[in-house]
């Protein structure tokens, strides 16, 4: 089952124990725990400064969480290969491609960040017309194996 890892702030009374994540922006994430594995789907703050400090906490939380391999995936609306993501360390950042802006894109705002007990077998963008429309993001995918 999902639940709000952290939900944005909005001002409403939620009966998930979720809190904010830091930034000027609402932000949030959401994660999913299955047997083995913990999925967090993050948007991030504009703000490199933000995305930090979301990076950071949203990796502490899922460490106190803990016993799972975890993946991390979204818009981190980074453009940078590796500046701004220093919290995500030792996971492997995965970029499929550009993502951003879905009708004509060129750059690399969506990633996945998956820990060091899963491998990335292939990952890409889906391109199709009706994902242009979909979102002002395209979506990306990737296939994942569990090395345990």
């Amino acid at each position: 089952m999902a639940k709000p890892f952290f939900a944005p702030r909005t001002g409403r009374a939620s009966r998930d124990p979720a809190s904010p994540l830091p930034g000027l922006e609402p932000r949030g994430a959401l994660a999913l725990r299955l047997p083995g594995l913990t999925v967090v789907a993050v948007h991030l703050g504009l703000m490199r400064s933000s995305r930090r400090a979301q990076l950071a906490r949203i990796v502490s939380q899922a460490a106190r969480i803990g016993g799972s391999e975890l993946v991390l995936t979204g818009d981190f609306n980074e453009w940078r290969d590796k500046r701004g993501l220093e919290a995500l360390d030792p996971l492997h950042v995965i970029t499929p491609g550009p993502s951003w802006p879905a009708p004509f894109p060129r750059l690399r705002y969506d990633r996945l960040a998956v820990s060091p007990g899963i491998r990335v077998d292939d990952s890409g963008v889906f391109v199709t017309p009706i994902a242009r429309i979909a979102s002002d993001h395209l979506p990306i995918w990737a296939d994942l194996t569990l090395r345990s």
